[in-house]
């Protein structure tokens, strides 16, 4: 007997987008899925439509998430994992599009991985199907698993990879007290251990860029979600010693430094520069030297009250 293909979905407020979701994952050339929703709230009609889907095919399971779990696409996703009757997983989201042989693809690669994962493109607006055939994408390879995931060479998003349940269960739960890089956070640990992965070099997985995310919120107030992005990066800091990891970490945390100074959030700018020095990632004596001069112009910008990046060469490495 075919396995069963658990798709895991979160949704909050998507009733204009849902619907073309839905449709590429019931137009599947792979047909023994299960697409297992979590509602976090939704206000509009969002919940009104779910249930129509599911009224018309049961392989779509509609649940409201409880009252007492808290609020969020992890513990969505956390709710949705314990219900999961299939041996394996594919984490998706509420307004991106799947190809329509992604699961069959993916079922049939993945053999005796842990995890099987293809190539995603961004679209804006509305969603066209020639976007699967106009590939831009580079091809996905890498050296060092883990190394060149953490540090940004191997990009995985939550979507990316399908998982055999077994491998990714004893990750889990994903953590709940992160706003962004839950996923980062979440697959570094799994990624940390051996494990066996198979590509797809296929844009099999459209995901819509444009849209409110917690990512987003990041990217324009670095208050939102500066805690948690320290935090997924201690998670790594705890696993590895490597240098080379150690510094991409820095270059990533002054880049947000700089981002915070731009937007004049000097309690951000103080928090990246405290994680810097906290988790020694100033491991040589050209990096001190480096950092003392960041940190010498950073103390005269926040003088000045200014958060002018004309000079941004100055608080870079």
């Amino acid at each position: 007997m075919e396995p069963i293909i658990s798709i895991i979905m979160p949704i909050f407020n998507r009733a204009n987008l849902i619907a073309e979701t839905l449709d590429s994952i019931k137009n599947q050339t792979y047909t023994l899925w299960e697409c297992i929703i979590i509602d976090d709230g939704s206000t509009d009609n969002t919940v009104e439509i779910l249930k129509k889907y599911q009224e018309e095919d049961n392989r779509f399971k509609f649940f409201v998430r409880p009252n007492n779990i808290t609020k969020g696409p992890s513990s969505c996703r956390n709710f949705a994992f314990e219900k999961a009757l299939g041996s394996y997983i594919q984490f998706f989201d509420s307004d991106d599009i799947m190809h329509q042989d992604h699961l069959n693809l993916k079922i049939n690669s993945i053999k005796d991985s842990d995890l099987v994962v293809c190539k995603l493109k961004e679209f804006e607006q509305e969603f066209d199907k020639q976007e699967f055939l106009l590939d831009t994408v580079p091809n996905i390879s890498y050296q060092n698993l883990f190394e060149d995931f953490v540090s940004g060479a191997f990009p995985m998003m939550m979507v990316a990879p399908m998982w055999k349940k077994e491998s990714l269960q004893p990750y889990l739960p994903i953590r709940e007290d992160l706003h962004i890089l839950e996923d980062y956070d979440l697959y570094a640990r799994a990624l940390f251990e051996p494990k066996k992965i198979s590509i797809i070099n296929e844009i099999l997985i459209l995901y819509r860029m444009g849209l409110s995310s917690s990512t987003n919120s990041f990217y324009s107030n670095i208050d939102y979600g500066l805690e948690s992005y320290l935090e997924a990066k201690r998670t790594v800091l705890k696993l590895t010693s490597s240098k080379s990891v150690r510094l991409c970490i820095l270059k990533m945390t002054l880049g947000f430094f700089r981002m915070g100074l731009a937007q004049q959030k000097y309690e951000g700018c103080q928090k990246c520069i405290d994680f810097i020095k906290h988790e020694r990632l100033l491991y040589s004596i050209k990096l001190k030297m480096q950092f003392f001069r960041i940190h010498f112009f950073y103390l005269i910008f926040k003088f000045i009250k200014r958060g002018d990046t004309r000079f941004k060469p100055l608080l870079k490495l």
